[in-house]
């Protein structure tokens, strides 16, 4: 009897049956996102120095981060003079500090 059944559905096209899920006994897997590196810059200004402006403009970056380059500049009348400064940071990995003292040297 199973020679007979089994030549009657040799000629029949096969199809697939979808499978019933079974449930997941294993926590989703959740995937995290890559935080990207920070870049920036911060600017202070200040009436009293350079050292003044550049250490009030890093105090604005956010912790953790590096300073990468720093450019200061004099504007104003004799007397009335302020002085800015830029920062330049980053919170990369690979980031390189500027390793630059601000209180010698020309601006960078």
């Amino acid at each position: 009897m199973s020679v007979l059944c089994c030549w009657g559905l040799a000629g029949a096209p096969l199809r697939a049956q979808p499978a019933e899920a079974e449930p997941s006994t294993a926590p989703e897997a959740v995937a995290e996102p890559i935080a990207q590196p920070l870049r920036g810059s911060e600017t202070y200004t200040s009436s009293i120095s350079e050292v003044d402006a550049c250490n009030r403009a890093q105090m604005l970056r956010p912790a953790d981060s590096i300073v990468t380059g720093m450019h200061f500049w004099r504007s104003g009348e004799e007397g009335q003079r302020s002085i800015s400064c830029r920062i330049h940071w980053s919170d990369a990995e690979d980031a390189v500090p500027t390793r630059r003292p601000i209180l010698f040297g020309p601006s960078a």
